[in-house]
Order: C-alpha cells, then sequence, then structure tokens
C-alpha cells in the first residue's frame, strides 16, 4: 500500500500496529484539535452536527468509498476542505455532513474497507 501523495511506501509493522486498536477522542473544542487524532485509516464522526471528519487525497480510500455511499442512496456529498490557520494556507481535515441514515451507511461501508471510526 502507498501512503497518498507519493510520500512512497507503507511498512506493514505500521500498518499492523495501528489496526484493532481504537482511540478515544477527549472532549474537543473544534475541527483543528480533531485533525491531530485522524489518520488514513481512522474518521472521527461528530453524531451531534452530523460531520464526518478525515484526512485523505479527494481520490484517497475514505473520499471514494463515502461518494459510493452515498451515490447508492442518489446523494453527492459536499466535502469541505478545512484550514489549520486563518489565511486557509495549512490544510487540515476534510469534513462531510451526513443525515443519520447516510452516517449509518457510510460508517458501515467505511468499517467494512477497514477504515476505523470515532463516533461522539
Amino acid at each position: 500500500m502507498f501512503m497518498s501523495g507519493g510520500i512512497g511506501a507503507i511498512g506493514e509493522a505500521a500498518m499492523s500496529a495501528s489496526a484493532g486498536q481504537d482511540r478515544s477522542i477527549a472532549s474537543v473544542n473544534n475541527a483543528n484539535e480533531i485533525f491531530y487524532h485522524l489518520d488514513g485509516r481512522h474518521v472521527f464522526f461528530d453524531s451531534g452536527t452530523g460531520q464526518l471528519f478525515f484526512v485523505d487525497a479527494p481520490q484517497g480510500l475514505i473520499a471514494s468509498t463515502v461518494q459510493s455511499a452515498m451515490a447508492g442512496m442518489r446523494a453527492t456529498p459536499v466535502f469541505e476542505q478545512l484550514h489549520l490557520d486563518i489565511h486557509r494556507l495549512f490544510s487540515a481535515a476534510r469534513c462531510v455532513a451526513l443525515s443519520t441514515q447516510q452516517a449509518d451507511a457510510v460508517l458501515v461501508a467505511l468499517r467494512l474497507v477497514g477504515v476505523r471510526a470515532t463516533v461522539r
């Protein structure tokens, strides 16, 4: 498996070290705090706002899985790029708003492709 962005291959040791571990996210105040807990195989869903936060390229596993799951429901996801700074120079996580039914389908689809989710 290759890391998006052309950085190089991800070693099996690194993949197996992060697989099978649930991480809890303490109370967070904003999307930037969530960003520090995400990776290419872990998303964060805020059930209060219906927002799914993730770090992935537009054509990456998470984004394409969300698009496929939503296409099955005849819906088109609207992805929002979040930034770490007010000048919008440093990209952070991406976010998509989901209804309750969409969230259920998307979270199951992500789990089926090996992506873990933290639900708050």
